[in-house]
């Protein structure tokens, strides 16, 4: 994957993430945000608890869908998942 990658849109990202094979859709919001309304088929993996990445997805290889509550807040968890070696997010 070259430098840049393709900002999705929500709704891009579920449809990606439900038919690909191999895909995660991940929501990197606080548990009480995930709590008051989520994307179904989700995991929720807050960026303060990253050292629950790993756990929950073994897969370095697996495509990961990162989602959140603003703009920015995607890019954040990308640059999270790449530091622990995710080549598919």
């Amino acid at each position: 994957m070259g430098l840049f990658h393709k900002a999705l849109t929500v709704n891009e990202a579920i449809n990606q993430s439900r038919t690909r094979d191999n895909a995660v859709l991940v929501d990197i919001r606080s548990r009480a945000a995930y709590r008051e309304g989520y994307v179904a088929g989700s995991i929720n993996i807050p960026l303060d608890k990253a050292e629950l990445i790993t756990k929950r997805i073994p897969d370095r290889e697996a495509t990961v869908y990162v989602i959140g509550s603003t703009a920015s807040e995607p890019a954040k968890g990308v640059k999270v998942f790449k530091k622990l070696g995710y080549k598919n997010v």
